[in-house]
């Protein structure tokens, strides 16, 4: 009742087009998203570039009078949410400011909607009776001709009974297709069981960089790009997102070669594929049948030169694991429960979606590359406890451990370590450890996976994975498979961690 009265109070002061800001925070933002780009990491239709929004006014004013039900693809991915109806709550000038914002922001550029534009629509609209489906819409205001996904597709289309991916190069095909619409599809195969095809065209990066692409089918399939294959799903079994893969490639802009090659076996067949990267902020759609994927990515990493923290739990160590993001990418997780560093990576530092888009459970791994697993066992004796950590000005921390009359000071930071010639250097994660107080001292564990063998007068290699790069004295000890530092109260060991190259 509360809420009713307060739109009814609203409708009843008249706002203007120059007011079509505020009203579309009001009604609009929390799905679409403030940026117009869609709300919770684009879990909800973008409005930004949408041709719903730009083109025929007609069809927005129709969404908006009287909803929107069932599925809609907007920049090549399908949203299956309910759009609820608006014509009996904002009068015909506030669906017009509304619209002329969303019109005329974001990069938008359509004419302004007027009060009497919607009065009309409404007017010609009235015995709808319930939401649209977006079929019905763009039978009446069909939106304008796109630039199909993959250019100059085509689809070769073999028989042959596999259930591994075959060599299709040595296979002769059928019947050659031109794909039009330029998405990948099976619809042309001729074919439910038995057979494979081969789709092969021009695929436009908009810009330089790295770029993502999500795979999923019945029976198996694998994407390939300039003849470098990207991800691929093999073997025989469903399409329900439970063999999907995922792969990345670095590209240039501009088009790239593009082959899909897929085979069906028996039963049920399909397949999905969609990729994301630069110039592609969402997942977007390069088949008829969109894979089925969790929440967009929210990436997490340092701000403005400050190291960040993530506390939520981390795939490859343990529940109560302290994650931390340092600029010039290089990153760390330290097990509070095993009292140690556990898993050091480059590049990106994590995807928050999984927990913090409807809390999701289970573990997040790290979204960067070159993972090192240094230990996955306590280092230290059972009487050791954690006392927390300290960050720096740079977010940078330092994690406190107390064992008896001791106290263990582990720190870390961003540094760079020089190449095997010492002329360039690359990130780098510098450790510092110092032990204060009275007692013995102590080993602790650098890695439970390999002993370190020495690589020359400064550093040392563990299996050719990681590399330590020694200030001063540092007493390492190898001893079962494992390697040891051994500190005594009042020593400070200082190293360096880099990764192979």
């Amino acid at each position: 009742m509360l809420r009713t009265a307060l739109l009814a109070s609203l409708c009843a002061v008249p706002l203007h087009a120059q007011d079509g800001g505020q009203l579309y925070t009001l009604y609009c933002s929390a799905c679409h998203g403030a940026d117009g780009k869609g709300a919770t990491g684009g879990q909800f239709p973008p409005l930004a570039g949408s041709p719903w929004v730009l083109g025929d006014a007609a069809r927005a004013v129709k969404v908006v009078l009287h909803g929107l039900h069932g599925e809609v693809e907007v920049d090549g991915r399908t949203f299956n949410l309910e759009m609820p109806p608006q014509g009996a709550i904002l009068p015909d000038d506030q669906i017009a400011a509304i619209l002329t914002h969303a019109r005329s922001s974001w990069g938008n550029k359509a004419e302004p909607v007027s009060a009497d534009f919607v009065k009309a629509t409404r007017a010609a609209s009235a015995d709808r009776k319930g939401p649209w489906t977006a079929a019905e819409l763009l039978k009446l205001h069909p939106l304008p001709a796109s630039t199909p996904p993959i250019a100059n597709l085509l689809s070769q289309v073999y028989q042959g009974e596999w259930q591994r991916l075959p060599d299709f190069s040595t296979l002769k095909p059928g019947n050659i297709e031109e794909e039009h619409d330029g998405k990948i599809s099976i619809a042309k195969a001729g074919f439910t069981e038995l057979f494979g095809m081969v789709w092969q065209g021009d695929l436009t990066a908009p810009e330089a960089g790295e770029f993502r692409f999500r795979l999923d089918a019945d029976d198996g399939a694998r994407v390939l790009l300039d003849d470098k294959e990207v991800v691929k799903v093999d073997g025989i079994g469903p399409m329900d997102g439970s063999r999907a893969k995922e792969g990345k490639i670095k590209l240039t802009a501009g088009a790239h070669k593009l082959r899909v090659e897929y085979f069906e076996y028996k039963g049920q067949e399909g397949i999905a594929l969609s990729w994301r990267g630069p110039g592609i902020p969402s997942w977007r759609n390069l088949s008829d049948k969109p894979p089925k994927t969790g929440p967009d990515p929210i990436v997490i990493g340092p701000q403005n030169g400050r190291a960040v923290v993530y506390r939520n739990f981390i795939a490859s160590t343990t529940p109560r694991a302290i994650g931390i993001g340092f600029p010039g990418g290089v990153n760390l997780a330290y097990s509070a429960d095993n009292l140690a560093p556990e898993l050091i990576w480059t590049g990106a530092f994590m995807d928050g979606s999984r927990h913090w888009v409807e809390r999701g459970q289970g573990n997040q791994p790290p979204a960067g590359e070159s993972i090192v697993k240094l230990s996955g066992t306590p280092i230290l004796p059972k009487e050791a406890r954690f006392r927390g950590y300290k960050l720096d000005p740079a977010g940078n921390p330092t994690f406190a451990v107390q064992i008896g009359g001791l106290t263990l000071q582990d720190s870390w930071k961003p540094t760079d370590a020089p190449d095997e010639n010492a002329a360039t250097r690359q990130p780098a994660l510098q450790r510092r450890v110092s032990l204060k107080g009275s007692g013995s001292g102590l080993e602790l564990l650098i890695s439970d996976q390999s002993e370190s063998k020495v690589f020359d007068d400064q550093e040392v290699s563990f299996a050719d994975r990681f590399f330590i790069h020694t200030e001063g004295v540092v007493n390492l000890i190898n001893r079962g498979g494992k390697t040891y530092l051994k500190l005594l109260p009042g020593e400070t060991a200082t190293f360096d961690y880099r990764w192979n190259r």
